[in-house]
């Protein structure tokens, strides 16, 4: 704007001075170099434009004289490539040849015939941290040597945002970054990548063909050439299935990760003995790419997997019955076309864990833990069948890390008073558990008793009917079900937090009650989770997260916005109400939930209403948002959006659940 501002007044005065000089004739050659002036002008202008146009391919680079990409940066530029050798110079003028930091922005667009699986690879000495779409991907912020780390991941059509950040300490100073679309992987045998290390990096010692991942190699190597041990395999295939849901299971020693299309579905990296895992999950019938890695530490070595389709379909979560919600205008959320939303997959238990069978495992399965610095627990008759449950404990009220105890069970019947279920290995107080199996029920109605203390959640075929997740006295609980016969997979997940402790299952056939005398109809309390039918999304498909966790152990997130961008994402839940005035919650969950300016519109009989949230105040609970009139239709809802007007990408917005309760 300046500079053409000074072009204006330098014409001018050449105007003026040409016209005192020449007269007419002056004011002739004052046009012809208005006229040189202009054609100049649109050369520039086309030159412009093709910068800024070559420029879509260029990296946002800005570079800081500090190791923390912190302050001002020192210099701010595009580089064409991102890969650079400086040894033991410098990037520019201005940068230390010794402890910098640089950061690099990108969009990469891709076709609807180049999606597909792509490899992200980062060569660097020292630090590296790379992001795809806001999903940190390549972690090695250290300061090492010349080190190659790579990130695979499913990228779908569309624009794509990669985030590089950098920093070197001392002696040699390179980064380059660069990816490639995997070549299709089979789809009827496994691609082995075998590796002479355990970490699977650098470039595979070998690959082959695997007709099945099934192996003992005991104290062996797999193959010529390759360690006996410290090495690591990463084993690749489409696996295309019909509909429904699939148990995936592994046995190894030592580490393992599954990953089945975009999600992880086992991760225990780690030395242990031969173990076996497995998880559900619920596949739709596309072709969907399946990922086993491995690694082998020291002593023996094995690795399989294997996977078979459950009998029984997972029981669909119920959602609020009346008519479909339509969309309306709303403040930052998405379009006013009329949608239907996708019903989500079902979500899928945590992984169970099974320690190496023994020569008695398959007659005689391990009693229940006892405790010997409290009561010892005597299971009591029930009509529960004897089955065999696969039991983990943990030192933590979270079923996180590493279990410290694994082992079968034959019934959940505990009453540890202020002992321990295995002392010393298991704490007396803040510890969990989760006991899975699966049982076989003729067609009937049954019902099932749970008691706890302190927290308790039931799984039924992967649909929490049971969540009385918080510190209480002994509680009973119980659910209901209509059963068409077959068989039904059963996750129990407990917490002890401190004094009494104890847990119970059981189930019985439901036999009919008689008719209840009709009692004062109860507080209203309608729940709309991420999952339900009547939850929206929309914007930008390759920006949105989703996590096995929060309420009903689910949630979707991702990066703010620093304004109202092309794409920007967005969520409405819609409830089926009665017209009535109810009261407003949020359920904020404890992870992925940073922003300190969640806006969430309440749209009611009396207009809209925003109410600004900092989610990352709060960590498991609900939220009010207050108290409205509502009219009982689909102009009923609440909206949220990623807009927040923080910095650009600095800050997590979680879209979980909400809950109406009449007033």
């Amino acid at each position: 704007m300046h500079r053409d501002n000074r072009i204006r007044v330098g014409v001018l005065r050449l105007f003026a001075w040409l016209d005192r000089r020449g007269g007419k004739s002056g004011r002739i050659a004052c046009c012809a170099v208005l006229l040189g002036l202009c054609a100049l002008s649109v050369i520039a202008l086309n030159s412009a434009d093709a910068l800024a146009h070559e420029s879509e391919t260029a990296w946002e680079a800005d570079y800081w004289a500090n190791t923390t990409l912190t302050g001002d940066a020192v210099i701010s530029r595009e580089d064409e490539t991102l890969s650079f050798d400086w040894g033991d110079g410098s990037p520019g003028t201005g940068i230390p040849a010794d402890r910098f930091s640089g950061r690099w922005l990108r969009h990469f667009n891709i076709s609807a015939d180049d999606a597909g699986d792509y490899i992200f690879t980062a060569e660097v000495d020292d630090g590296v941290r790379l992001w795809v779409d806001g999903v940190l991907r390549i972690d090695s912020w250290i300061e090492q040597a010349k080190a190659s780390y790579e990130a695979r991941l499913h990228l779908s059509e569309g624009q794509h945002l990669i985030r590089v950040e950098y920093f070197e300490l001392t002696g040699a100073a390179s980064i380059s970054v660069s990816w490639e679309r995997e070549a299709d992987l089979p789809t009827t045998f496994w691609r082995g990548e075998y590796y002479n290390n355990s970490s699977l990096q650098g470039p595979a010692h070998t690959s082959r063909g695997d007709a099945r991942i099934n192996f003992d190699w005991g104290y062996e190597s797999p193959l010529d050439g390759l360690n006996q041990d410290e090495f690591s395999v990463r084993w690749s295939r489409s696996l295309q299935l019909p509909a429904g849901d699939y148990r995936f299971t592994a046995t190894v020693d030592d580490g393992v990760r599954l990953l089945v299309g975009d999600r992880t579905l086992l991760d225990f990296w780690q030395v242990q003995t031969a173990t076996t895992y497995s998880q559900i999950i619920y596949l739709d019938g596309n072709a969907v790419t399946v990922r086993m890695e491995y690694y082998e530490g020291t002593g023996q070595a094995e690795a399989s997997l294997t996977w078979n389709k459950l009998e029984t379909s997972a029981t669909p979560t119920p959602t609020p019955t009346g008519p479909t919600p339509t969309s309306t205008t709303t403040p930052l959320a998405g379009s006013t076309t009329a949608a239907t939303a996708t019903p989500l997959a079902t979500a899928t238990p945590p992984a169970t864990y099974t320690p190496a069978p023994t020569s008695t495992a398959a007659t005689s399965p391990t009693p229940g833990p006892t405790s010997t610095s409290g009561p010892t627990p005597t299971p009591t008759a029930t009509s529960t069948p004897v089955i065999v449950w696969q039991a983990l404990y943990w030192n933590n009220t979270t079923l996180t890390g590493t279990p410290a105890l694994a082992q079968q069970e034959s019934v959940i019947d505990y009453n540890w008073g202020t002992g321990s279920p295995a002392s010393p290995t298991i704490n007396a107080d803040n510890f969990s558990a989760r006991w899975s199996t699966q049982i076989s029920l003729e067609a009937g109605s049954y019902r099932f008793d749970v008691v706890s203390d302190d927290g308790v959640r039931l799984f039924i075929d992967s649909v929490k009917q049971i969540d009385g997740w918080s510190d209480h006295p002994a509680t009973s609980y119980q659910y209901t079900m209509q059963h068409d016969g077959g068989s039904l997979n059963l996750v129990l997940e407990y917490y002890e937090h401190e004094e009494a402790a104890q847990v119970k299952l059981s189930w019985v056939a439901a036999t009919p009650q008689p008719t209840p005398t009709p009692q004062p109809t109860p507080t209203v309390s309608v729940v709309v989770d991420d999952q339900d039918s009547t939850f929206e999304r929309g914007g930008l498909t390759t920006t949105w997260q989703e996590e096995d966790e929060g309420h009903a152990d689910h949630l979707f997130w991702t990066n703010n916005n620093d304004k109202t961008r092309t794409g920007y994402n967005w969520g409405k839940w819609s409830p089926d109400l009665e017209a009535a005035s109810y009261e407003v919650f949020v359920y904020i969950p404890e992870n992925n939930a940073t922003t300190s300016n969640a806006r969430y519109w309440i749209s009611h009989s009396g207009g809209f209403t925003l109410r600004e949230v900092d989610q990352s105040q709060y960590s498991n609970e609900w939220v009010s948002l207050g108290t409205y009139s509502f009219s009982g239709t689909n102009n009923d809802y609440v909206s949220l959006s990623d807009v927040t007007y923080e910095t650009y990408l600095s800050r997590k917005v979680a879209w979980d659940a909400m809950k109406w309760e009449e007033r």
